[in-house]
């Protein structure tokens, strides 16, 4: 009886097949390590958009101007970069803030050596507002002390402290911040200086929220500002990023942390707004709500998803906070969003069916609740450190702001999809906040109650991608001016100073009272250097 042999040709067939599923598994599980792995360090990059060379020529200064003693210098010399990845600028030098002292001595040496100076946080404003070329920065981080009365429900901070830092602190004493942003890794300063909101829609922004706060101005004085007490200076420095003076500390409102039942409805686009106003807007019941616009191809900008977080009926005890699970996945389905429509259909169906799953929540039977639906404190909703969005990939993600009155959320949702289709842009996430008519602030974005669409662009270090994104934030700006709205400052210097006059009139008034105070115009961003002149 023969016995069958395998002919060599079949035999190398076979180890063809082997190798390719070897080579696809090895390649499949690089890009999901790729996707999915926290970085090793900071992400860094030389490309610079738009192109400048002259803001990444070393600060000759350093040569000149030996540092000062007195001055806690992190860095002489070097650049700067900002959130974005894209504006590497070369500073004098870098001083680390921990007492007021310290930054009146900061602000005594540039004024000595004709420097201008930006405070900067967390620098995640995207066009040069927290520094400018051969400028002097001040590191804030360290200038965090915070101090609570807890009958009156009065927060004393200081501004280099985190979100983070107070959700923590505060979440020891049964209470919560009353508006803050929807990433909790931002300064207080930084929040303050761009007034910026949440998913708390009531009330919204930020400045609603603040008591009082002491300014240190270019001359030296400290003045103590609220609306009745430096009326101007107080309605100019909220949302007047850091070029009024330094914000030193601020007094907040908090209240009490609260567990909610969290709820997601799915609607059609055109019906988000009519629902909004019928069943969350002044309902008291409802202590945090935000949507959410789908970005899979089949239901491109048209699916809408509204969460709502109501207080419960009956009692659920509060849980302490604790960090996010899955953070790996989160990045993972995140990263393979930007691939193209497959990765964007994935991560729309997992948020739908698979995030209520995976969600930080208390079973209904832990919540000892006869209510349905996902039970959730108020600090940990609220607690998002950033981390699924920190990657290893060569590219950067942009954020965008357009704030539009509510009615017209179709008009610009259309306006959005054929603007984003028709240039190419990578558009991965947008969000929907409530935001209410401003009477506080010089540089309101709110002229009336809007819904702001944060929107969450991803790019290459190149200029082709470069040149995409900004022809498509000046289309969308466009656009939001054409139906009363407004775009957010924070962001790429991309809009014309016609634009900028458009959506805030006020801006001309701002740069006069800035002089008033700051007449020789120690405190300069990039923001400033463009659009004041």
């Amino acid at each position: 009886m023969m016995q069958k042999t395998t002919s060599p040709h079949r035999r190398r067939r076979w180890l063809i097949v082997l190798l390719l599923v070897a080579s696809l598994v090895m390649v499949a599980a690089k890009k999901f390590f790729d996707y999915s792995a926290a970085p090793a360090k900071e992400k860094e990059s030389d490309f610079v958009y738009p192109p400048n060379a002259d803001q990444t020529k070393p600060t000759r200064l350093v040569l000149q101007v030996p540092p000062s003693r007195r001055l806690p210098f992190e860095q002489v010399g070097g650049y700067i970069n900002d959130a974005s990845h894209l504006n590497k600028t070369a500073v004098y030098g870098i001083v680390r803030i921990t007492t007021v002292q310290d930054i009146q001595n900061a602000l005594q040496f540039a004024r000595d050596h004709q420097l201008k100076v930006t405070a900067a946080g967390s620098r995640h404003s995207m066009g040069g507002h927290t520094f400018v070329k051969d400028g002097l920065v001040l590191d804030m981080r360290g200038f965090n002390q915070v101090r609570l009365d807890k009958e009156h429900k009065i927060l004393n901070v200081q501004t280099g402290a985190t979100w983070k830092q107070l959700q923590l602190f505060l979440d020891a004493q049964g209470l919560s911040v009353k508006a803050m942003q929807s990433i909790n890794i931002f300064t207080v300063g930084g929040t303050l200086s761009v007034n910026a909101h949440g998913i708390a829609h009531d009330p919204g922004q930020v400045a609603p929220t603040v008591r009082s706060f002491r300014i240190l101005l270019s001359s030296g004085e400290i003045k103590n500002c609220g609306a009745t007490e430096n009326a101007e200076l107080f309605h100019n420095a909220l949302g007047g990023y850091g070029l009024m003076g330094i914000i030193l500390d601020v007094d907040l409102d908090v209240v009490e942390n609260e567990m909610y039942v969290w709820k997601t409805h799915y609607m059609d686009y055109q019906d988000f707004a009519d629902y909004y106003k019928k069943n969350v807007d002044g309902n008291p019941v409802f202590g945090l709500a935000y949507g959410r616009l789908s970005m899979s191809p089949s239901t491109f900008l048209k699916e809408t998803a509204i969460h709502t977080y109501e207080k419960t009926h009956t009692a659920v005890p509060l849980v302490p906070l604790k960090p996010p699970g899955y953070v790996w996945l989160d990045r993972f389905i995140i990263n393979f969003s930007k691939t193209g429509d497959f990765g964007r259909r994935v991560r729309w169906t997992v948020e739908k069916y698979g995030e209520p799953r995976i969600h930080n929540c208390l079973s209904r039977n832990e919540a000892m609740s006869h209510e349905e639906g996902c039970f959730v404190s108020r600090n940990q909703e609220m607690y998002d450190s950033m981390d699924y969005l920190e990657n290893r990939l060569r590219d950067t993600d942009i954020l965008q702001e357009y704030f539009i009155p509510q009615e017209k959320m179709p008009q610009f949702v259309d306006g959005l999809r054929t603007v984003v289709q028709t240039n190419g842009a990578n558009l991965i996430n947008v969000t929907i906040r409530i935001v209410h008519k401003d009477d506080i602030t010089t540089l309101n974005y709110a002229k009336q109650d809007m819904f702001a669409y944060v929107l969450y662009f991803n790019q290459k270090f190149d200029e082709h991608d470069g040149q995409i994104l900004q022809k498509t934030t000046t289309d969308l700006i466009d656009l939001a001016l054409g139906l009363d709205g407004t775009y957010y400052l924070p962001y790429q210097l991309f809009y014309s100073k016609e634009q900028l006059r458009r959506a805030y009139p006020r801006i001309d008034e701002f740069f006069a009272v800035k002089k008033t105070y700051d007449p020789e115009e120690l405190f300069v961003n990039k923001f400033y250097e463009k659009y004041s002149k």
